[in-house]
């Protein structure tokens, strides 16, 4: 009987857990275009969290590199 208390409460959960209904449009205008990638040991990292090329340029240090982000689709040209 505990089990089937348990199992009750958790689907109960999952119903109410928030659900992720944001619009491709606003999730994408979020989308940071810029990344800066690190060359350190090993490998390094990426940060796609820059809103301009200027701001992943001062971030960058050394042999580190800022490309585009490839997950962000193009912009619109005006």
């Amino acid at each position: 009987m505990t089990t089937i208390r348990v199992l009750v409460a958790a689907l109960a959960f999952a119903a109410l857990a928030p659900i992720d209904a944001t619009p491709a449009a606003a999730q994408t205008a979020t989308c940071r275009p810029w990344c800066v990638h690190y060359s350190g040991r090993g490998g390094g990292g990426t940060n796609c969290g820059f809103v301009s090329l200027e701001q992943c340029r001062q971030t960058a240090q050394g042999s580190d590199v800022c490309l585009p982000n490839g997950a962000c689709p193009p912009r619109p040209r005006r």
